[in-house]
């Protein structure tokens, strides 16, 4: 073989491993978000990331190291500061929350927002966890939570 073809399968090569590489950054959103047509607009800013993986490499990195909220301070970077963000996490698309006003939206707005959490977590954390209550309970919950965050006092019982 001769330099001359060696040059042309080493860029074939690496053409290759480039195509490759857009089409599995590509594949969550050809998954999740392409077949919502019309309402994929309406979803917030981020990044599906890679297939099956998602975005829990940069979220482990930024857990395990002695700055965890790099990982968010990286997307509010990366896409401005809405305060809320879509992402994939525990292989299942996921939005990240992290304005007070955000937060209000979501605790407050049932219609949009529905409780529910990947079936990793509820294994991890358990079903009699504030994560695996009925809907009824989680809502009266809620509601004494979220009046701190919407500004009113709430009681607590000792």
């Amino acid at each position: 073989m001769d330099l001359g073809s060696s040059w042309v399968i080493l860029i074939c090569v690496v053409g290759a491993l480039v195509a490759l590489k857009r089409v599995l950054q590509r594949a969550n959103w050809w998954l999740y978000e392409a077949k919502l047509g019309e309402l994929q607009y309406a979803l917030p800013p981020g990044d599906l990331g890679w297939p099956f993986i998602g975005n829990m490499w940069s979220f482990l990195k930024a857990f395990k190291s002695t700055d965890p909220d790099s990982f968010m301070r990286s997307i509010t970077t990366r896409y401005g500061r809405c305060g809320i963000y879509k992402g994939f996490m525990f292989g299942k698309p996921s939005v990240f929350v992290t304005s007070p006003e955000a937060c209000r939206r979501v605790l407050n707005d049932d219609e949009a927002f529905q409780p529910g959490w990947p079936k990793s977590t509820m294994e991890l954390i358990g079903n009699k966890s504030f994560i695996g209550i009925s809907y009824e309970e989680h809502k009266r919950l809620r509601r004494l939570t979220a009046a701190p965050v919407n500004g009113h006092e709430a009681l607590l019982y000792m």
